[in-house]
């Protein structure tokens, strides 16, 4: 449960400026954890950041403000095939440093997986960098499972990182060992 003064809601395109703020500090803060460096992402039209969070049918993407400032995202994208649509995708997720280990990366995944639930997702998917022990702990404590490492996934900086694939699975499905 956050504490009063902070807000847990849906973005829209309205939060394209602050959404666009904070995915900066997140590459600058952890580069091997989200793909688009920051030149890319300080590179990114305004109204394509807007399209990327407003919601709709198939995606959304959380907020944690404190007041007016955005200090958490996560976002979920369900597949667009048919073939796929069972299946969703939790991705971007970060939380200001200055807000960690308040219970903030917690309520932005519990949100997500709510919002998985209510769409009728049977499994979401995602990608961490095997290096981020605090983001991976988050997800095997939420349920998780590995099923796959991509060995050297990133290249940061001439440095290699590998990305381990989770899933959870919503309709009491067990991941295989």
């Amino acid at each position: 449960m956050l504490c009063e003064a902070l807000t847990l809601r849906p973005l829209n395109e309205n939060d394209a400026a602050v959404f666009a703020k904070l995915r900066l500090k997140a590459i600058d803060d952890s580069p091997s954890a989200i793909w688009p460096t920051l030149d890319e992402e300080r590179a990114r039209p305004l109204d394509i950041v807007a399209a990327q969070i407003r919601p709709t049918p198939e995606q959304i993407v959380f907020g944690v403000f404190d007041q007016h400032m955005l200090i958490g995202i996560a976002g979920l994208k369900q597949e667009p095939y048919a073939q796929l649509r069972h299946k969703g995708m939790l991705w971007g997720v970060f939380v200001d440093p200055l807000y960690r280990n308040v219970g903030v990366a917690r309520e932005l995944l519990g949100a997500a997986l709510t919002h998985a639930r209510n769409m009728q997702l049977r499994q979401v998917h995602l990608r961490v960098n095997t290096e981020n022990h605090r983001a991976r702990q988050l997800y095997v404590t939420s349920g998780f499972t590995g099923y796959g490492t991509e060995r050297r996934a990133m290249c940061v900086n001439g440095r290699y990182f590998d990305e381990e694939n989770m899933v959870l699975y919503l309709d009491g499905e067990r991941a295989a060992p």
